[in-house]
């Protein structure tokens, strides 16, 4: 199982340097946790195309935060930026890969759609059987490493200064 997340402020995050973690003040982010899963799948609406979905990256999970977390929230999920399985694909804004992917999810996270995403809804669990589904899709997508979308990326350091190396 990994984790659907519609990230309403990447582009935000990504220039502020927070990155590492997901935060919610709701406990849905803690049962999905409870179910070990591997990793986030991240998810925006284009601009101008409500009722669609681009696919932004796929990120590891990790157990306990790699960088330092400063965050309003009661309830964190942790992802490991500095993994090489921590990408964002750089070219998943075409109409013919959100249309693909907006196909996918559609009938899978049809409440999700149906509430905009807002809340809860922002947040699903994806099984295998989607998970597969989506690793086959985006096979041949070009990607890069998650910390190069930051926009001061040097800025992000580990707790674990030895965390460095598996970049």
């Amino acid at each position: 199982m990994d984790i659907f997340y519609y990230w309403q402020k990447l582009e935000q995050n990504l220039r502020d340097g927070q990155v590492g973690y997901f935060g919610s003040n709701n406990t849905k982010i803690l049962e999905l946790k409870d179910r070990l899963p591997k990793r986030v799948w991240v998810f925006k609406t284009p601009k101008g195309m409500k009722g669609s979905v681009q696919l932004l990256g796929a990120l590891l999970v990790s157990d306990e935060p790699k960088v330092a977390v400063n965050s309003e929230y009661s309830h964190l999920l942790y992802y490991d930026p500095f993994s090489p399985q921590s990408t964002m694909f750089t070219d998943s804004d075409t109409q013919e890969r959100i249309e693909g992917v907006t196909r996918l999810l559609q009938h899978r996270l049809l409440h999700a759609f149906k509430s905009n995403f807002q809340g809860d809804a922002g947040l699903q669990a994806l099984e295998s059987n989607v998970v597969r589904e989506l690793e086959a899709l985006t096979a041949d997508w070009a990607k890069v490493q998650m910390l190069e979308r930051v926009k001061d990326g040097d800025k992000v350091q580990p707790i674990n200064p030895f965390a460095r190396s598996a970049r």
